[in-house]
């Protein structure tokens, strides 16, 4: 079998997009994802886990896998890389489960900024495309426990007024309803 349950160990969450519309990826296709930063040490089982399912099932005449889910950052730290299609192949939408720190599921609403404190679970998959290239394995995201949030703020701008500098005159003021 090249597939196998995954879940990675608690770490920082990173860069979590598992609700909503979800976000493009680079052919343009709506995913969700999510990343989980941790320590090398909390990381080597399932590193180890990986890494025997690739050596298991790795396309004949492969030596190297152009992914295996995980990278290892500048500091040290191991980030694995969780992503899914918004919907099933049926066109039914789908949703990524999520879970508090006592596994009890609920729905999320918030959406979760980096920094909050949790574990991934889903399906490692040896995937072939074609040449040796583009072999490897893929962490397809299927739920979330969130141990620790911190809800997402968004990006709003904080500036301080500046003196002496261009000022916006009443007549180019946006409002809301130039948008109708």
């Amino acid at each position: 079998m090249s597939k196998a349950q995954f879940v990675t160990p608690k770490g920082e969450i990173m860069w979590a997009t598992i609700n909503g519309a979800g976000k493009a990826d680079l052919q343009g296709r709506m995913k969700y994802s999510i990343d989980i930063v941790c320590d090398p040490d909390d990381a080597a089982p399932a590193i180890a886990q990986l890494e025997e399912l690739w050596e298991e099932h790795k396309p004949k005449g492969t030596k190297n896998a152009k992914s295996m889910g995980y990278k290892h950052e500048d500091d040290g730290r191991v980030r694995f890389m969780l992503k899914t299609d918004v919907t099933y192949p049926s066109g039914d939408a789908k949703a990524i489960k999520t879970y508090d720190a006592k596994a009890k599921q609920f729905e999320l609403e918030d959406k979760i900024g980096n920094g909050s404190i949790g574990r991934a679970s889903g399906l490692a998959s040896v995937y072939d495309g074609g040449n040796a290239a583009t072999r490897g394995v893929t962490l397809y995201l299927d739920s979330v426990q969130i141990v620790k949030l911190i809800k997402y703020q968004g990006a709003a701008a904080s500036f301080e007024e500046e003196d002496g500098g261009f000022v916006a005159d009443e007549d180019n003021q946006f409002e809301a309803e130039d948008l109708v």
